[in-house]
C-alpha cells in the first residue's frame, strides 16, 4: 500500500472544516511526533493511539489552515502497489 499524499501523486483539496480557509497539507503525523525516519518503515507507527495494522490501510497526516491558525489530523486512505 502507499500514501499519494506520501509520494507526491496526489494533493488534499478540501478546506478548512472550522472556516472554509485554505489549508495546507504538512507530513506525515508521524514525522512530527516520532523521530525523523523519512525512508523507514512506517509499521509500528501509531495513529490515534491505535497501530497502523488496527487502523487500517490509512496514513495520517497533518493540515494547517492559513486562515484560522487550526492544526489538524486526516486520515489518507492509501493505494493497492
Amino acid at each position: 500500500m502507499l500514501c499519494p499524499l506520501c509520494n507526491g501523486i496526489g494533493d488534499y483539496l478540501e478546506s478548512c472544516k472550522s472556516c472554509g480557509g485554505k489549508v495546507t497539507e504538512c507530513g506525515r503525523l508521524s514525522d512530527w511526533t516520532g523521530p525523523y525516519e523519512p525512508y523507514g518503515p512506517i509499521e509500528g507507527s501509531l495513529q490515534n493511539n491505535m497501530p497502523i495494522s488496527s487502523a487500517g490501510d490509512v496514513c495520517c497526516h497533518v493540515i494547517y489552515c492559513e486562515n484560522c491558525s487550526r492544526v489538524s489530523e486526516i486520515l489518507i486512505s492509501e493505494w493497492p502497489s
